[in-house]
């Protein structure tokens, strides 16, 4: 009997310590942060060409460093240069950094970023100059609604805001337009 109350009582000891030490727990001064946006992967100086429904290239993508996230499916670019290859005239885009998101087909360039079309015999060459352009790579249709300038030809315009369809060879302008155009004589 005495061995029954002797092994209850270091019973009833044993889950008292492990209860006391349960409700004494210390939370850690510094939580661990968990950055859900980390980088999976990178490539460095980089080619990706991308092909048309005819298995022609249709744009060709180049940078110094790309940053892929998992969490999001983004990719983070530095220094990119995209070419559209087409028949109404080949432009090329440049930038300081650029953001491709989930889909693929949306590409957010941003400081310094400029757009240059080549002459064709439709078009005589155009440059865009701005901080922030939108691509929609299917598409091949450019915009912005910060401050851009546009020359050509003797034409050099500031606008607003613009919206740039290559494939129609369009550009719309949006707001605050100024511009010079040059005649020859």
């Amino acid at each position: 009997m005495k061995r029954t109350i002797s092994l209850i009582i270091i019973s009833a000891l044993a889950l008292l310590s492990w209860w006391f030490q349960d409700i004494w727990k210390e939370a850690p001064i510094i939580q661990p942060k968990k950055d859900k946006h980390f980088p999976d992967y990178f490539m460095e100086n980089f080619t990706l060409t991308n092909m048309d429904i005819n298995g022609r290239p249709s744009y060709i993508l180049r940078a110094i460093k790309m940053l892929h996230y998992a969490d999001d499916d983004s990719s983070e670019l530095e220094q990119p240069r995209i070419q559209f290859l087409s028949e109404q005239g080949d432009w090329t885009i440049t930038a300081e950094q650029a953001l491709i998101l989930e889909n693929s087909q949306q590409i957010q360039l941003k400081n310094n970023v400029q757009l240059k079309r080549e002459a064709s015999a439709q078009q005589a060459p155009m440059t865009i100059v701005t901080e922030y352009l939108s691509i929609n790579t299917e598409t091949e249709i450019a915009e912005t609604e910060y401050l851009a300038q546009v020359t050509s030809r003797g034409l050099a315009l500031t606008s607003k805001g613009l919206v740039y369809d290559s494939r129609k060879g369009i550009l719309k302008l949006a707001s605050e337009v100024k511009g010079v155009y040059e005649t020859t004589r």
